[in-house]
Formats: C-alpha cells, structure tokens, sequence
C-alpha cells in the first residue's frame, strides 16, 4: 500500500482538525478520501459515455481508518471539457452533510488534469475570500478508489443555500447560471450569453429563460427577464451607469471582474459564473464566481501538433498543451456578454475598475503575497503532485496531471513568472507609455545589487529581466530584439537581443523572454516549431557568435533563459541550442 509513505511524506488531517464553515489555510494538512465501489460498476463507469451522469453506488471513508459515510445515489464524473481527460473529476452525495465538506453533503472533486502546479484553482477562490465577496470554499483532497491512489484533487464548494448563509445571504434567494454558451442551439440563437438577448421578443419568457438558466430552485424569472431587457436596451453612458448601480451590487461586480482579468481568466464571462437576487425589496444581483482551472496563464489551444491531447467541447476538440500567456486587454470579456461591453464602455464604471485593478495589484495581490500563497501550498501537495503511476496508484485514472510529470519546481516558478509578467502588462494598460514595439530601458540605482528591473515595452510585453549583483553606479539599461536577418538562421530562437548600458559595465543575472504561442489571437512565435515545450530544455543564452553560457537554466513553461552576463555599452545575446 502507499499510504504510509503518503502520510509521512504529505501529512494527514484528521477529522477532529476539518472545520466546518471556514476555508481550508495554505499549508493544511491533505485529506485523505477513500472512496469504494463495486469493481464492475468502476469498469463500467470508465469504459462508457463519459457525458452519462448516472451515478454508481459506493460509500466513503475519511482516512485509512475513519468511519464509513453513506452516499446519496452515489457518485458520477462531473465537468464538461473535463469529462474526457484521462483523469477524472467526480461529483459525490452524501446522506448527510459533512464536516470536511464545509458542512455540505455534495463534494465537486476537481482532478486539476490541465493544471500541472496543482494551485492555480486554490489561489484563485483564495483571492475571492480576501476580498470577502461570497465564493466557494476549497480543500484539497488525496483520493483512493478501492484501496489505490488515483490523484490529488481540490473540492470546490458547491454554489448553493449552504454558501449563501456561510456567506449572510438569504438562502431562498434567486440563483441561476447562465447556459446560452452551452444550449444556444437548443434556444435557437447564435450567442454565447444572455446578456444582449432581446427577451422580450420571446413568446414565453419565462418558459425561455428555465431553459436558458440552470437554476437552484424556484426563481424570479420575472426580476430577471426585467435585468437582461434593461441590459439590452440600455446603450452605455450616463444612464446605463445610473441603472447598473440602482440594480448590480457595484463593488461585487467590479471585483468580480477585476479579479478575472488579474488571473487572466478569459473563460468566464460566459457561463462560468452564478447570478444572485435576495428575495427582500431592493436588493441587488450579485456574482459568484465558478470554475478557475484555465488560469494564471494557463489556456486551451487549437491546432496544436501531433503529441497533443484531446478534450471534447461540443462538437469540436480543444487541445490540452503548456503555452503560455499573459497578455490578455481589459475589453469586451468576449462571449457576447453585453453586460460587460456596455459596463466597460461607460466610463465612470470602467474608472473605477482600473482604480480597483491597480489598488488590487499594488497593495493586496502583490507578488509577495502570492509567493507565500504558493509557498505554502507547495509544501504539502509536491510530495502527492510530483508521484508517477506505478504500483497501487494511477490505476483507473491515468496520471496526476497533463504534460511531463514530476516537475512541480518549474510550474510554481510559472505561476510567479506569470504575476510578475502580468502585473507588467496591467501596468502598462492603466498607465501608457509612448514607445516602439519590442524595445524598453529601465535604470539600476547606486546600491541596488539584487533588486531585479524588468524590461517591458509600451504594449506591455517583457523582452527581458536583469537582477544586477552588485551596483556601484546609476545606469540605464536598454534593450531591442530584433528578427535576424533572411541569410541568418541559429539553431534555437529566431531573434537577437541587443543591451546598451549607460554607465560602464553592470554584473548580473540576466532573463531573456521569448515568444511561443500559436493561438490565433496569440502574438507571434519566434520558436522554430508549433510546439508548446519541444527540445526548449536544451536553450542557451549565447554571445552573437555562438558562444553559450554553460549556467543557463531554462523554463520552457515560462518561456525564459536565464543565465549570468555582463552588460557593456552593447552587448548581443541570442537563444541557442547547447552544443
């Protein structure tokens, strides 16, 4: 058996320690689920339709020895694009409510297949709770099925009455999601929200809108058939503006968004959140968020080459893969959700999101915060996160997670990559500088060995880093990267950086970026192939004549080389392969 090992190496948290209405802290102790059913009944739930929500009958033990837990019809795979990767998510009844479920009887286990750092999901709901805006608890979870280790997992609360009165609202509020993303065939529409949707123009509104919305129980169709109509006829400006704040909890919505566009969570705007109306005169919608995997700059791509791995969305494929991005505006939110548009468009609404975007990053969010967030995370689920298939584990499910295993070092270091590069980006957005493409300068101070600079041109991409080891003197560091020229061609990245420093040579420990994304909105790839990682590990930062830095160290997933350099009154770097 593994539990022994998993035990010593990840700790176990006992049922006395799991509280029931607070949110699990960075650094807990795993839970340990040990879930049983039938050998037949697990075949068959693997090997059929993985859409079919028929549930199999088992029951639950809390650690190796905890008592038994009843089920309530038992258990199914849950998720939508999620259902079809190799590892599976499951949606869990008890008969009764639990202690470890935040005192809910329905568990949504997560597999985190498409996030190899395993925290992406957690660090998101965390930044809701910081914010005291109502939103799913969270707790990671190591699951058993029959006695064998099939993965790490997070729960993530259930949207439901339980939330709403841990969270002080009426529980017999209205509560709907929005499935025009997922149904506008059946509607007969060519959206992707409702939210732009004339529905007054339909013959049954209210029988319209329970096919459109996935609600929790009886609601006022009536109140928001009045929101979505108001939406549609309200152009922005001065009125929307007066109307979206007598009807829309403002501060709600504002860091709702805000915290999306932080993360870079473009999926959501969409279908991946809940509409909430208390049922008292005068109350206000709100948004609760849901579903974060694609996140922190981790997304979905099409056409990706041979090697890929598939995961169904409706009629299509989309394709699981390690790019990376964080350059994604603050516009429309995509997905027709005109909310959204006509929200951004006014402009005291979309002023006081950038303030609160800018507050968010500089004082809350900051890239401390996160370090510690991850930090503590990291030291209990590395030892579950970083196990390969192998004996008594991964027998059902396939693996922990997509891509290379056992890495967890380098998409933690991805996560922070991703803040900082960010956080640059952001800041460009909300405070524009004039410049050309590809080329930026920043200034190291007297004394200021060890404080890195970036390196970010006006649209907000960061060509380089540099974290100066020792400085004696001012000087300004400039950099431009450039395609080589038809006649030229190295074996690695297709372009050549050129550093000018204005005062005499500065020591340190230089970071170049490079672009490799084939989306298409994606920027451009200077890689030589139209793949996500390919044989990136072997890169080098080379002198323009081919001689490479034994040091360098690689984070394909960042896509960086870092190594150390001296930066003269010019000096050229290029992207190689080692010899």
């Amino acid at each position: 058996m593994l539990l022994p090992l998993l035990m010593f190496a990840a700790g176990c948290a006992s049922e006395q320690i799991l509280v029931s209405d607070t949110e699990s802290i960075p650094g807990e102790p795993i839970t340990e689920l040990y879930l049983f059913a039938d050998d037949r009944d697990l075949r068959q739930l693997y090997a059929r339709n993985p859409r079919s929500d028929q549930r199999v009958e088992g029951f639950v033990r809390i650690g190796e020895t905890g008592r038994i837990r009843t089920l309530r019809n038992g258990f199914r795979f849950r998720g939508n694009t999620s259902r079809y990767h190799p590892k599976k998510s499951f949606n869990i009844r008890f008969e009764h409510a639990q202690p470890f479920l935040f005192n809910s009887s329905r568990m949504n286990l997560n597999a985190m297949y498409t996030d190899p750092s395993g925290m992406r999901e957690k660090l998101a709901w965390d930044m809701f709770h910081e914010l005291g805006q109502p939103a799913s608890k969270t707790r990671y979870f190591a699951l058993y099925i029959n006695g064998n280790y099939e993965g790490l997992g997070v729960h993530i609360q259930r949207v439901d009455e339980v939330l709403l009165s841990q969270n002080g609202l009426n529980p017999n509020g209205t509560m709907v999601r929005d499935l025009t993303r997922r149904n506008n065939r059946l509607l007969g529409l060519e959206r992707q929200s409702m939210f732009g949707h004339d529905v007054g123009s339909e013959a049954d509104v209210n029988g319209f809108l329970s096919q459109a919305f996935n609600s929790r129980w009886t609601s006022d169709w009536n109140a928001l058939a009045d929101f979505l109509q108001w939406v549609h006829d309200t152009p922005p400006g001065d009125e929307f503006y007066a109307g979206f704040t007598e009807r829309v909890d403002t501060e709600n919505f504002i860091d709702w968004l805000a915290i999306h566009y932080i993360i870079g969570d473009v999926d959501a705007y969409g279908d991946d959140y809940w509409l909430y109306k208390s049922p008292s005169s005068g109350s206000k919608w709100k948004f609760i968020p849901w579903d974060h995997d694609l996140s922190f700059g981790r997304n979905e791509r099409d056409d990706v080459p041979d090697n890929r791995e598939l995961g169904q969305y409706g009629d299509g494929l989309r394709q699981l893969s390690d790019f990376f991005a964080y350059e994604y505006p603050i516009d429309d939110g995509g997905w027709d959700n005109q909310l959204i548009t006509s929200f951004l468009e006014t402009p005291q609404l979309r002023d006081q999101l950038l303030h609160k975007i800018e507050h968010l990053i500089t004082d809350v969010f900051t890239y401390d915060y996160f370090r510690e967030k991850i930090d503590a995370h990291k030291s209990v689920i590395s030892p579950l996160m970083e196990l390969q298939p192998g004996d008594d584990r991964f027998i059902l499910n396939e693996r922990q997670h997509h891509g290379e295993q056992g890495l967890l070092h380098l998409h933690a270091e991805n996560l922070l990559d991703y803040i900082e590069l960010r956080y640059a980006y952001l800041d460009r957005l909300l405070n524009p500088v004039e410049g050309d493409l590809y080329r930026a300068e920043a200034t190291i101070h007297s004394g200021s060995g060890g404080e890195r600079i970036l390196l970010t041109d006006s649209a907000g991409w960061t060509i380089a880093a540099f974290e100066p080891t020792d400085s004696d003197h001012r000087t300004t560091i400039s950099v431009t990267v450039d395609e080589l020229p038809e006649n030229v061609s190295v074996d690695g990245i297709q372009r050549e950086w050129t550093f000018t420093s204005s005062n005499g040579p500065v020591e340190g420990n230089l970071t170049l970026f490079y672009r490799n994304d084939i989306a298409p909105d994606g920027k451009e790839n200077w890689y030589t192939g139209p793949v996500a990682i390919g044989n990136q590990w072997e890169l080098a930062i080379c002198d323009s004549d081919g001689k490479c830095r034994a040091d360098s160290e690689v984070n394909p997933y960042s896509n960086k080389v870092v190594a150390r350099v001296t930066l003269d009154s010019e000096s050229r770097f290029q992207l190689r392969y080692r010899d």
